[in-house]
């Protein structure tokens, strides 16, 4: 058997790692700073919407060190809570005083997969490559249910992303606006898809196109992210399949 050093990372690894990828690339974008060990990835900053301030990256880490860290970003006061995201849903952190936010599962999908089966596409999808579009996109994208947990509505995508050639953001349009979308993030060995919005009437559609689209711009790459309730019964029917669990936690101010 190879020494550790030498064992190619899992599915679940690997996923973490892109993820956490995206975290840095969006951190950067808001010039925001970060620190990342064999253990954790970690900012002091008070992070952009829907992001934590520590991502769990090591299944190894442990409840003790866990507790360390959390001292450590606490030492700068905050006026609004903050979470944790359990790489591998093996932690269990009531006793820092923090509750289960949502449960998830990691998702994937092989390189050279066929593409999903679905209904004639209604609508036009392209890459978003101008800062209009983009902010155009970002307007669709708040207009989503899901993302009217968000504390404050500032610019959650600068358009800097888009000079990177590691990150995509894809649009869904009808009638001359957009109406859904999603983001591709690229990582060592894997592509992530994240951020999926779209009406319910074309949420298949949308993961099916994604899934096209990405395919295109970085050909060849498995597919990964994490989904949870109907999100995750859309991601499996294009073709995902889930390969871990993850839990995000969150504190109290």
């Amino acid at each position: 058997m190879p020494p550790q050093s030498e064992m190619q990372p899992s599915n679940v690894e690997l996923a973490v790692l892109n993820n956490t990828r995206w975290y840095e690339g969006m951190f950067a974008a808001h010039g925001l700073a970060w620190k990342v060990d064999g253990r954790v990835w970690l900012s002091h900053e008070t992070p952009p919407a829907f992001h934590s301030n520590l991502v769990v990256l090591a299944a190894a880490t442990t409840q003790f060190e866990v507790e360390a860290y959390v001292h450590e970003i606490e030492r700068i006061p905050r006026a609004a809570g903050w979470s944790i995201k359990d790489s591998y849903a093996c932690l269990d952190l009531v006793p820092l005083g923090f509750t289960p936010l949502f449960d998830a599962e990691w998702i994937w999908r092989d390189a050279g997969q066929a593409e999903p089966r679905s209904a004639p596409h209604s609508l036009a999808w392209s890459r978003v490559t101008t800062a209009a579009e983009l902010q155009a996109w970002e307007g669709a994208w708040w207009g989503d249910a899901r993302n009217d947990a968000a504390p404050q509505r500032a610019q959650q995508f600068p358009y800097s992303l888009l000079a990177s050639a590691d990150h995509a953001f894809f649009a869904g349009w009808l009638d001359g606006r957009i109406i859904a979308g999603g983001i591709a993030n690229r990582s060592p060995g894997v592509v992530g898809i994240s951020n999926l919005f779209s009406p319910a009437a074309f949420a298949q559609e949308a993961w099916a196109a994604l899934v096209a689209c990405i395919g295109a711009a970085f050909p060849n790459m498995p597919l990964v992210g994490y989904e949870r309730g109907a999100d995750l019964q859309l991601a499996r029917r294009a073709g995902f399949e889930p390969i871990g669990k993850l839990c995000v936690w969150q504190r109290a101010a």
